[in-house]
């Protein structure tokens, strides 16, 4: 299920069978599987604010916070309150389980 993000799971509730839990077994598995997509969405929003947050730091290192959030399409505050992100980047997955790319 975390494979797909969660699409078989999200194809088969919205389908008309009346039985389309018991494929996954049953609907507390399925309750339980879509807890884990959650939770590996979150994690991934998590990495990319992270990430975003980096990014407008190292731009407010060489550019004034009105340049950026112009680039940004933000309010200038609004700059600030995303490089504020300290979260350690290595505290993250490394590539999601669906990637297929190399370094």
């Amino acid at each position: 299920m975390l494979a797909d993000a969660g699409d078989t799971l999200c194809a088969a509730a919205t389908g008309a069978d009346e039985g389309w839990a018991d494929y996954f077994g049953g609907a507390v598995a399925v309750a339980l599987l879509a807890a884990e997509v959650s939770a590996l969405v979150a994690h991934l929003n998590s990495r990319a604010s992270a990430v975003r947050a980096r990014a407008v730091r190292e731009l407010l290192d060489e550019y004034s916070a009105v340049s950026v959030a112009a680039h940004l399409g933000v309010a200038r505050q609004k700059v600030y309150d995303i490089g504020r992100g300290q979260q350690d980047l290595d505290t993250f997955i490394d590539e999601v389980p669906w990637s297929n790319h190399d370094h």
